[in-house]
């Protein structure tokens, strides 16, 4: 079963959507939230497997509120779900560490699949927004450059050395192209690393070493640094990628 959130301030969306979702017999909708700190409740109370996040909401962005989801939820997926038709917002979104990116006159079926490719840990954008990733890498294989950053579901990507659509935080990069390369982990960070795999929590990582937890806290916040996750889920699906 996949159980699923669903955050958006339009009640009506929100109904519409747990309509489409339960007639799946294989989807739940588990919860639904009008703003990102219900968001926030919901998914620390319910750990979704999926979170469908509209963009616009009064307290906060929707991609403000997926790292908080991701912080209180870090084995959920989360796909940003809104009314705007723009490449850059993509990139924010799977910088933020969303696995999907859809707009809201998408169809039900296709709705159906980009929650079923989230599940299963897919990255899921349409196909005009791929042309968009597939346009920016091919950019960097013909200059033969190297990839300068990693975003989560494990598209590798540098903006090109061109003035227009620079990402923001993309300045550093464009100075020095290797500077967000990955970094090697030590022994017992690979071993924290696998546990995290498992879903273990950083207490129940202590105990399984015989380490303290605030010893923990430090390998993981160091995995992060070494890959440029910015949370589990990120730092889980990078090194799957490369393995």
């Amino acid at each position: 079963m996949v159980h699923v959130l669903v955050v958006d301030d339009h009640s009506l969306m929100r109904r519409v959507v747990r309509e489409v979702i339960e007639k799946e017999i294989d989807m739940e909708v588990v919860a639904e939230a009008s703003n990102g700190q219900e968001a926030e409740l919901h998914a620390a109370q319910t750990q979704p497997d999926v979170v469908l996040m509209d963009v616009d909401m009064p307290d906060c962005t929707g991609f403000e509120a997926t790292e908080r989801v991701l912080a209180c939820s870090p084995n959920s997926r989360v796909i940003i779900f809104t009314s705007t038709h723009h490449e850059q917002l993509l990139f924010q979104a799977i910088q933020k560490g969303a696995m999907g990116y859809i707009t809201k006159d998408i169809e039900p079926d296709a709705l159906i699949h980009a929650i079923r490719c989230a599940a299963r840990n897919d990255l899921c954008i349409p196909g005009i927004f791929a042309t968009h990733v597939l346009n920016y890498l091919r950019s960097y294989w013909r200059q033969g450059t190297p990839y300068g950053g990693m975003l989560s579901g494990g598209i590798s990507y540098r903006t090109p050395r061109r003035t227009a659509h620079v990402l923001p935080g993309e300045e550093a990069l464009l100075a020095d192209p290797n500077a967000h390369l990955p970094r090697p982990l030590t022994e017992r960070e690979n071993q924290i690393l696998d546990l995290m795999r498992k879903g273990r929590k950083n207490r129940e990582i202590a105990l399984e070493l015989s380490i303290a937890e605030s010893t923990v806290h430090k390998h993981v916040q160091n995995i992060f640094e070494k890959l440029h996750a910015r949370n589990r889920t990120e730092a889980i699906y990078l090194t799957s990628i490369e393995a």
